[in-house]
């Protein structure tokens, strides 16, 4: 089915061509998320067992030692590093993700550890987030590609209808992950979707994202 009267960009001049200011924080996060891997659910949390810690951490630890994370320079949130705090990081991660005295930054990136945290509600919560009206569009960006992330192809239902979100920051960056879980299925929705979107800097992130998928 023809998509777009626009013309098609390549992988490389979409790499080239500069992110509107408004879109720079969901570019930077999607880097953050969805670089190593040509498809996302590969490895995903949402399939692992919850691990449990050692030995019982006391909440002022675990709190501690989640701002720790969340301030280190390590771009990926590694499941390795979340894992052996238990899934009883989720509850905290929620409360810096909901808190709307915190940095948004802050608040993204304790959503994008959401992704590879130990708990089995974490894709539920990534849901919740996404669905509140209140929480500002770089936090619900972030749960978009969190649950790509975590769920994989089990997200695409749920990811599909973001592609028309009231948010232009939501729409790109549903259409970045969703290019890279992958199928038959977004290729469609992308495609269909192109020449209805009016933002320019939301079609470019549709291109890529279809420049993501398998010719």
């Amino acid at each position: 089915m023809p998509f777009s009267p626009q013309p098609a960009l390549t992988r490389a001049s979409a790499h080239r061509r500069p992110w509107p200011a408004s879109l720079a924080p969901t570019c930077a996060l999607a880097a953050l998320l969805l670089t190593g891997s040509s498809r996302l659910g590969d490895a995903s949390a949402a399939r692992m067992p919850p691990s449990a810690p050692s030995a019982p951490q006391p909440r002022g630890t675990l709190h501690e030692e989640i701002l720790r994370l969340l301030d280190s320079p390590e771009a990926l949130p590694r499941e390795a590093d979340w894992a052996r705090l238990g899934p009883e990081a989720l509850s905290e991660l929620l409360g810096f993700a909901r808190n709307p005295q915190a940095p948004e930054a802050q608040r993204s990136r304790a959503v994008a550890a959401m992704a590879v945290v130990a708990h089995p509600e974490a894709s539920l919560r990534l849901q919740e987030l996404l669905r509140s009206s209140g929480n500002p569009a770089s936090v619900r960006a972030a749960a978009t590609l969190a649950l790509g992330r975590r769920a994989g192809l089990e997200a695409i239902p749920l990811l599909t209808p973001l592609l028309s979100d009231s948010s232009e920051q939501v729409r790109a960056t549903a259409a970045l992950t969703l290019g890279r879980v992958g199928g038959a299925e977004v290729r469609k929705a992308l495609e269909e979707r192109l020449p209805l979107e009016e933002s320019l800097a939301v079609r470019e992130a549709i291109q890529q994202g279809l420049s993501f998928l398998e010719p």
